[in-house]
């Protein structure tokens, strides 16, 4: 806990000096002076942020690039397979569905029964339709 807190008040102590360094200059600057030098020099945070985003660029290519593609390539490869997976299991699945509903659509061959139940009907029925047919007279 102690040697955290120390480095704490030291870096604490030194932002406050290099703040505080060139307070005394800049206050004694007349206000051209200090356009002047804010025209020749970018601001100090400017210029920490281009350098972080220095390094990190430098990080990327250098470190990251190759790894970073070679997984998203796995993991795309992956999810295309995955999908066709899923489109396969759906296909056979319509193709039972195709199968079943073929199946109804065209009954079996009746049963024996049915036959004759069928071709009785048929008969009783035709008679009936039959117009009766006129008695010649002797």
């Amino acid at each position: 806990m102690i040697p955290a807190l120390s480095v704490f008040f030291f870096s604490i102590l030194g932002i406050g000096a290099l703040f505080f360094k060139h307070v005394s200059d800049a206050a004694r600057m007349s206000p051209e002076e200090l356009a002047g030098v804010l025209r020749r020099e970018r601001p100090l945070l400017t210029q920490v942020w281009e350098s972080a985003l220095n390094g990190l660029r430098t990080f990327w290519h250098r470190y990251l690039r190759e790894k970073t593609f070679t997984f998203l390539v796995k993991l795309v490869s992956q999810v295309r397979i995955m999908i066709l997976r899923i489109e396969q299991q759906l296909f056979r699945f319509a193709s039972r569905i195709r199968l079943k509903s073929s199946a109804l659509k065209s009954p079996k061959e009746p049963s024996e029964y049915w036959r004759t139940m069928h071709g009785w009907r048929k008969t009783v029925h035709w008679q009936k339709n039959q117009p009766s047919q006129p008695q010649k007279d002797k």
